[in-house]
């Protein structure tokens, strides 16, 4: 019994995984290619997208808080690995 709880519990973080690292790679490189600029911008882009992704089912005042909050932790992220 947990280990089936626990191979179903690693299969949804699997998922969730792979669904934010493609939206927000997918959006970064789509950004990045529509501004011609590789700087600081790109990832907070992305990461309003990919928040907003992630709330879209909650509906639009949800998705602006993620968006608005995955868009911070990139920007402070970033910053805090000095890749710009």
């Amino acid at each position: 019994i947990a280990f089936r709880s626990t191979y179903a519990k690693s299969i949804y973080w699997c998922k969730s995984f792979a669904f934010i690292t493609g939206v927000f790679g997918g959006s970064e490189c789509l950004v990045e290619k529509y501004r011609g600029k590789h700087d600081i911008w790109n990832p907070v882009m992305s990461g309003c997208i990919t928040g907003a992704a992630i709330q879209a089912k909650s509906g639009p005042q949800a998705a602006a808080v993620g968006c608005g909050g995955f868009a911070a932790f990139s920007l402070v992220i970033d910053t805090f690995m000095g890749h710009y």
